[in-house]
């Protein structure tokens, strides 16, 4: 509704509900950008198409996120309140998708954005700066497009599944004995109490980390349960670990899993990380990509993430 104060709660909502929302009707006779983004034309969105939310305000690029289109429009979400009650016409989701705040460096993104297009489609095949944007989002999401592939259409990338893909190590099967891993670890109240002052010091550092780029860092309650850390903006659970043992990454597995069930009605579905005091083996990497958590992890007073800087 050209209503600027709501701006910033759409791309909120965008992000929490990893969707891209429209607000022209997709049967809207007068304005083409609503049945065009709900698939209802010829030359429409489709699934599989990548969707970059962002506008041009005040001479500069801003930027939600980006991600590829799944299955049908929808013009309902459940136990949604639209920011400043403003009804929409539908909504596409997407997945995978990217939250972004900062323009990247290097890409002409502001020469890909009109000034008051609703819905603009991008055309990579003659136009050089939305070539380089193309490329950027399809390298950020593992995508690549192949010859002859109709335009906005991404597909698997063959390194990026490489690189998911888990490493070969032998598993056997054996017969049904007493299982160490079932055993109780014992520690101590100081053994503890050093954990927590470790988890501490580096939630802390993290926080003041993203201070210094004007982001803030919360906890987030669920009932008798809280979270290590949660920035509203990008929409990130974190929860932190005093070492990178398989033994403490298993743990903040289960926290993660529990926070973002708890927390689905009121946040959506968060992007999850477990923070780190150092970046663990290759292959404890892979099994946390396979679960879509990333890893944050500290060096020297900076922070680092595997996530296209989604966390750092």
């Amino acid at each position: 509704m050209n209503d600027n104060t709501t701006a910033e709660q759409w791309g909120e909502a965008s992000v929490r509900h990893r969707a891209a929302f429209m607000g022209y009707w997709p049967d809207d006779g007068e304005h083409p950008s609503g049945p065009k983004f709900a698939g209802m034309t010829e030359k429409g969105i489709q699934p599989g198409h990548i969707i970059l939310i962002a506008r041009r305000h005040d001479k500069k690029p801003e930027i939600v996120g980006f991600g590829i289109v799944s299955g049908k429009c929808a013009r309902r979400l459940k136990n949604f309140k639209p920011p400043g009650d403003e009804p929409f016409g539908s909504l596409r989701w997407m997945r995978p998708f990217k939250p972004w705040s900062r323009p990247p460096s290097g890409i002409p993104l502001i020469d890909a954005l009109r000034h008051n297009a609703a819905l603009a489609e991008l055309h990579p095949d003659w136009n050089d700066a939305h070539r380089k944007v193309c490329k950027w989002m399809e390298r950020q999401l593992g995508k690549k497009r192949q010859a002859g592939e109709q335009r906005g259409v991404a597909t698997n990338s063959e390194d990026e599944g490489d690189r998911l893909r888990p490493s070969a190590k032998p598993v056997s099967l054996v017969e049904l004995q007493e299982n160490p891993q079932l055993d109780h670890v014992v520690r101590t109240k100081s053994d503890v109490k050093e954990v927590r002052k470790i988890e501490d010091k580096l939630l802390h550092d993290y926080r003041d980390w993203l201070k210094k780029q004007h982001r803030n860092l919360l906890a987030a309650k669920y009932k008798r349960l809280r979270c290590d850390g949660y920035e509203k903006r990008r929409h990130n659970l974190i929860e932190a670990k005093s070492a990178i043992s398989r033994e403490y990454i298993r743990m903040a597995v289960g926290q993660l899993l529990d926070y973002s069930f708890q927390g689905k009605q009121k946040f959506g579905d968060p992007n999850m990380a477990v923070l780190l005091p150092k970046k663990p083996d290759s292959d404890i990497e892979q099994w946390l990509q396979h679960l879509n958590i990333a890893i944050v992890w500290q060096e020297g007073e900076s922070f680092f993430d595997n996530a296209s800087g989604q966390f750092s």
